[in-house]
């Protein structure tokens, strides 16, 4: 009985120790984030959650070891969450309403200038 009653404690102490860190995180993050990055970063979590555990992991990083102290944007948390998914920055044209890739339409310049 005395186990379970030591046991059902630490258990409690753990969950104390866990919502104690939860908070200092968010209290972190609602100061280094933009509100619409902050908000980003919730959509994101609502569809996404390993992704956005990643990205928080990161963010948190930055702020707590590197010294990282500038506010960061939506377009910041974006960008980390494209390294997070292994995802290339995409830049589409369109052109005579036919839409392309423009590393494509790159490609095809450099293509087309080595062979003139």
């Amino acid at each position: 009985m005395a186990s379970m009653i030591k046991r059902e404690k630490q258990l409690q102490a753990t969950r104390k120790q866990e919502d104690k860190v939860a908070i200092e995180r968010a209290k972190l993050l609602q100061r280094f984030l933009t509100p619409d990055a902050l908000s980003y970063l919730n959509e994101l979590k609502a569809h996404n959650e390993g992704v956005s555990r990643q990205v928080e992991e990161i963010i948190l990083y930055l702020i707590v070891y590197r010294g990282y102290r500038q506010t960061m944007s939506q377009l910041d948390i974006r960008y980390i969450e494209r390294q997070v998914r292994g995802e290339e920055p995409k830049i589409r044209i369109q052109r005579d309403g036919e839409t392309s890739d423009f590393g494509a339409y790159v490609k095809e310049a450099i293509k087309k200038g080595t062979e003139d």
